[in-house]
């Protein structure tokens, strides 16, 4: 008995709001003196550091440690004479978003600044959803194998593959991320908005998966599709 191989495409998706927020900030300062400058940035960084300290004391499930990231320095000479700055990148990663607006508007000073607000699915819940689609997407791609093999008079026998899904998967956000505030002075701090929204996670799944189909001796019927048993499916 003559055996067809079908290949078709399953997919899968989902949407929902992030459950974690990345915030990076910039601590910069420049100055003539170059002891001063580097002792005001490290004091701001080791603020901050104490502060999300204290807050995970306070709120142990709400966020994690934070991490710097990267340090630059400069040295330029201008007509007035040498001139200094050093800036320290820190980044924040949140999961209880009420405590991060708090602790984001609770930032005084002036050389801190925001940078950016990522919006991202936590890895657990990546790994949970991961599955859940796959599984969504395996029914999917059964259901069109079972469509084509009725119409062409077969009948599913086996799958033969099944492709990686990391090979397809794709994660996009589908609300715009909120813009990266502008550089401004202290001055006019007090007019700058936070976008603290956050933002729906749209992500995908696809596979690709191949299927044996064999003649089906009812065809002339035309059937209803039939499934058949599989490991994969009840």
């Amino acid at each position: 008995m003559s055996v067809t191989d079908i290949k078709v495409y399953g997919t899968a998706r989902d949407i929902r709001t992030s459950d974690r927020a990345e915030v990076r900030l910039k601590v910069s300062k420049w100055g003539r003196d170059w002891d001063s400058t580097h002792e005001s940035v490290m004091a701001a960084v080791e603020s901050i550091i104490n502060e999300v300290k204290k807050l995970m004391a306070d709120h142990p499930q709400g966020l994690y440690a934070p991490t710097k990231e990267q340090l630059s320095q400069k040295t330029w000479t201008d007509d007035i004479g040498t001139a200094y700055s050093e800036s320290v990148n820190v980044a924040v990663v949140f999961s209880d978003f009420q405590v991060m607006s708090h602790w984001i508007f609770a930032l005084s000073s002036d050389t801190t600044q925001v940078e950016s607000i990522n919006w991202v699915l936590s890895k657990a819940t990546k790994k949970e959803l991961n599955i859940a689609l796959c599984v969504e997407a395996m029914s999917n791609a059964r259901r069109q194998a079972e469509t084509l093999a009725v119409a062409a008079g077969l009948t599913i026998t086996a799958i033969q593959t099944v492709s990686d899904p990391a090979l397809f998967a794709t994660t996009t956000a589908i609300v715009p991320e909120p813009a990266t505030p502008a550089p401004t002075t202290p001055a006019d701090n007090d007019d700058e908005a936070i976008d603290i929204t956050p933002t729906m996670i749209e992500t995908t799944v696809r596979i690709a998966v191949h299927f044996l189909a064999e003649p089906d001796p009812e065809h002339n019927s035309f059937p209803a599709a039939r499934r058949t048993p599989s490991p994969f499916f009840s």
